[in-house]
């Protein structure tokens, strides 16, 4: 059996962000564990909804 070793950050590059909304077609996106929150309405058509910390968000 091979082993390889891997690894990630967790942190998405815009690119990569723009291949996924693109291949889901999601109806909304959330952005989270960002500081800029509010610049993701420049980088996707979809609509963009922010919750606040604390805030809760039913799906």
């Amino acid at each position: 059996m091979k082993f390889y070793q891997v690894h990630t950050s967790g942190h998405a590059e815009i690119d990569t962000l723009k291949k996924v909304v693109k291949k889901l077609k999601p109806g909304k996106i959330i952005p989270i564990h960002t500081f800029h929150p509010d610049k993701y309405g420049g980088l996707f058509s979809r609509k963009i909804e922010q919750v606040s910390d604390g805030e809760v968000f039913v799906v």
